[in-house]
């Protein structure tokens, strides 16, 4: 049988390295990469081809919500587990609309990490019941696969201007607004003008919320940035 693929994403050293004296001892599982910062995650899955990503809910260069956004665009077959200190609730949440498939504390025992790690390998769920909101990362998990509405029905895609679909695809992305202003060659101001006019025209009101609207979509080609008129400012100001 061949060992479950596993990639470790954590800023500190130390405790990858102890994660990974823990988990030698498992015949089936095997770390296959690493990544200390958020823009490093992708790669490092690409690279360790993981079954089951181990993420860190705050590294630097980036929130675990926007990794789980991007990751579940570029490799959705990837399944992940936060792994983290931290058991706020809305960050709980969050990060089960954007993809986890579980949510541990780093307290629990290595046995406890084990099974998380192969019960979500196996298409199963993982989070501990003690946790806030822990009974609304289940139901929202478990009804990820169910509640993506075809294409069509997706609300207010339709309606959506060219820019605000480029806005939008770029928002899923994990991009900020001063980043999404940079690459669309518009101004900070016309980003948020834009992003409010997505919120509500599909009816969400986050960012998260509007990404996963985006990343129900087939694979299509992406939106290219509109080209930059030579001489003179961005327009949009």
């Amino acid at each position: 049988m061949a060992p479950i693929n596993l990639v470790l994403a954590d800023d500190h050293t130390l405790f990858r390295e102890g994660l990974k004296r823990v988990l030698t001892g498992q015949k089936d599982l095997l770390v296959t990469a690493e990544a200390e910062r958020a823009e490093e995650v992708g790669p490092a899955v690409a690279a360790g081809q993981a079954d089951v990503l181990l993420l860190d809910l705050r590294m630097p260069g980036g929130e675990a919500v926007q990794t789980l956004l991007r990751l579940r665009q570029e490799r959705p077959e990837t399944r992940c587990l936060i792994l983290t200190a931290y058991e706020d609730p809305d960050s709980i949440v969050d990060t089960a609309k954007a993809g986890a498939k579980g949510y541990m504390l780093k307290d629990a025992t290595p046995e406890t990490l084990f099974q998380a790690i192969r019960t979500i390998h196996e298409g199963g769920l993982w989070i501990d019941e003690k946790l806030p909101r822990a009974a609304e990362f289940a139901a929202i998990a478990a009804a990820q696969a169910d509640a993506d509405p075809p294409p069509d029905e997706a609300p207010g895609l339709k309606s959506l201007s060219r820019r605000e679909l480029e806005v939008l695809a770029l928002l899923a992305e994990g991009c900020s607004n001063d980043e999404i202003a940079n690459r669309a060659f518009i101004s900070e101001r016309t980003v948020r003008a834009h992003v409010t006019s997505i919120f509500a025209k599909l009816k969400v009101d986050n960012r998260v919320k509007a990404a996963l609207v985006y990343l129900r979509l087939p694979p299509a080609p992406p939106v290219s940035p509109s080209p930059r008129r030579p001489g003179g400012p961005p327009r949009g100001r």
